[in-house]
């Protein structure tokens, strides 16, 4: 049996398997939404819809009325069921002016829902997973009479037919008692699109003694394909064949070169999704591995290997084999920790595919909304290789542009994003987790711990300050992870752009003193001196920027200062309100050095301090 060994979280499903989506909507909350190939079909014909807000709300949970609604737009179609009303009261709470009123006496006509024994319907009333199942199969043509789908034990008959036939397929945590929510029937209704329409022998309905009973034949046949277009690319009749003949379904591969499906609606593309992994990895995995969690029995020699979506060295996967995925023979340097190794295995061909992805780091350097196609402006941070892990991929002008809803995104939002090397662009960009802390201690090129929380690096780690050796211990820094949790953009914690001093002298902790100390013009006039949490006795004479701690210790950065005429003149912008504090505040100091012999207990010969503004 195979082994699905994915250890990637449920926001590499959103940023990679959805690789073009031209034609679905874009949900403000696209990004909590699990089900994503489901919700961009479903909404795409029509049949969901989302919230005026422009959001779907994946997990509210759906009512008996709204249910009502989706069958009869799954079997009517959008525009003929928003026609639908009902004469009289279908149920005793449910008026004809209830807006469910005409989708709920369809639904009760043809006998795929039901009411209560007192005669509601209860249309606000949340509906279970078994409830919705069976008005499903209801339009699927079951017979809730001949099935078994009423009495005690209707629950049992539903669930086995839906799990039979591949209604709950995608969610593993089905449990029919409980309310089904919106993305879940989005789920539900997309495999009852692709399900085979049922059918029955002539029925008759005899009284017996009061009773009404059905005789039919004794099982429901698949209905045969007739003069309906074979969209769905399946034996006999799908759903989806009969009341939606133009959804085409067409088996692809996607712009990283996995087997994927392309759907379309009247021409119109929703979205092209890979297919679910047989196999995933977040870091390089030997050959012989591979072919173990496959359980394969007959060795691919040539497996297919590709990167970013262009191919790279085939590799051998057989038993035992000891060689990478990436080594020096082949595909060298093109896997690491953080690096996304996605396998597909066709059983009956015996063939592997070897789909490797990388993820990057960039900011949001502008978007774009009043355009037919909002977009993004990504600024790649990582650098970008080609299959050589060399050469470099420029990602500027039209290329690093996505088209999204930009109401997810702000400028220098730090995201992350895929790249597709076959189609020259940007698949997928989501923002990035982040955390805070103090940094303990780091191992070059390979970790950081930060508050007390060590972080492997993911394979295309940036720095914003440059290079990974500026940082030091005991200060404060923003880290953002990648979906594996590995971190792949380091930022030092800004500083409050008020707090600025200038320093007027220091000391380390080689000092006879034994500590470091550095003694400060604040913007108020007066002298400081403080304990560091560093030697900073290479900024003595500038301005810098501050923050203290806790307990008192105070944590500097070095503002925009350059010499000139002799003097310290800072560049940076977030300075201008209190340069001129600081002038004055540094005269008057300079002032006390040439007429008070020790002031503060220091003594300058021949020093002269100045702050100007440029």
């Amino acid at each position: 049996m195979k082994k699905f060994l994915s250890l990637v979280l449920a926001l590499v499903m959103t940023m990679s398997l959805v690789t073009v989506s031209a034609g679905a909507k874009d949900f403000s909350d696209d990004g909590s939404i699990t089900y994503k190939e489901a919700v961009d079909v479903i909404s795409g014909i029509g049949v969901v819809d989302g919230y005026s807000g422009g959001d779907f709300k994946p997990t509210e949970v759906l009512t008996r009325g709204a249910a009502a609604k989706i069958i009869c737009n799954l079997i009517l179609g959008p525009t003929t069921a928003s026609y639908l009303s009902a004469d009289t009261a279908p149920f005793k709470d449910v008026p004809v002016t209830n807006v469910f009123a005409g989708y709920i006496t369809y639904c009760s006509q043809q006998g795929i829902i039901n009411g209560y024994a007192d005669g509601t319907f209860r249309p606000t009333a949340t509906l279970s997973g078994n409830a919705f199942m069976k008005m499903l199969l209801g339009a699927l043509g079951y017979d809730s009479a001949i099935e078994g789908y009423t009495g005690a034990n209707w629950t049992v008959a539903v669930i086995k037919q839906a799990a039979g036939i591949g209604l709950d397929d995608g969610n593993d945590e089905f449990v029919g008692s409980k309310a089904v929510t919106r993305e879940e029937a989005a789920l539900y209704a997309f495999n009852m699109l692709q399900a085979t329409m049922v059918e029955y022998d002539a029925k008759t309905s005899v009284d017996i003694n009061g009773a009404t009973v059905t005789i039919a034949g004794d099982k429901a046949k698949e209905v045969a394909q007739g003069s309906y277009d074979n969209n769905m690319h399946k034996p006999n009749l799908q759903f989806a064949e009969r009341y939606f003949d133009k959804l085409d379904k067409t088996e692809t591969t996607d712009d990283f070169a996995r087997p994927a499906t392309k759907w379309t609606f009247k021409g119109d593309k929703i979205g092209t999704y890979a297919d679910a992994a047989d196999v995933t990895y977040t870091s390089n995995v030997k050959l012989g591995d591979i072919y173990s969690d496959l359980d394969m029995s007959e060795k691919d020699k040539n497996a297919e290997v590709y990167y970013n979506g262009v191919e790279a060295d085939d590799v051998a996967v057989s038993k035992g084999n000891t060689v990478k995925v990436s080594s020096s023979s082949a595909n060298n340097k093109l896997v690491a920790d953080g690096s996304t190794v996605e396998v597909f295995y066709d059983e009956d061909n015996n063939d592997v595919t070897i789909c490797i992805i990388d993820t990057y780091v960039g900011t949001i350097s502008s978007k774009e909304e009043k355009v037919s196609d909002p977009y993004v402006v990504v600024n790649s941070e990582s650098l970008v290789t080609e299959k050589d892990a060399s050469t470099s991929v420029s990602i500027s002008g039209s290329k690093a542009r996505f088209e999204t809803n930009t109401d997810n995104f702000e400028e220098d939002d730090v995201v992350l994003f895929t790249y597709s090397q076959s189609a020259d662009e940007i698949k997928s960009v989501v923002k990035a987790e982040s955390v805070e802390g103090t940094l303990d201690k780091y191992t070059l090129g390979k970790n950081l711990t930060l508050a007390d929380t060590e972080y492997k690096y993911s394979k295309n780690i940036a720095f914003s300050f440059g290079s990974e050796t500026s940082m030091t211990t005991k200060s404060d820094y923003v880290i953002y992870l990648d979906t594996n949790g590995m971190v792949i953009y380091v930022d030092e914690q800004e500083f409050d752009a008020s707090q600025y001093a200038y320093v007027l002298y220091t000391q380390s902790s080689n000092s006879r003193f034994g500590k470091d100390q550095v003694q400060l013009v604040m913007s108020d006039g007066s002298v400081k001196t403080v304990d560091t949490d560093d030697d900073y006795t290479s900024l003595e004479g500038t301005i810098v920027y501050y923050r203290a701690d806790d307990k008192g210790e105070y944590a500097l950065r070095q503002a925009a200062n350059v010499h000139k005429n002799g003097s310290i003149v800072t560049t940076d912008c977030r300075c201008q309100p209190i340069r001129s504090l600081l002038t004055a505040f540094v005269r008057a100091w300079r002032y006390r050095l040439r007429h008070e012999e020790h002031p503060r207990g220091y003594h300058h010969q021949n020093r002269h301090y100045g702050v100007w503004q440029q």
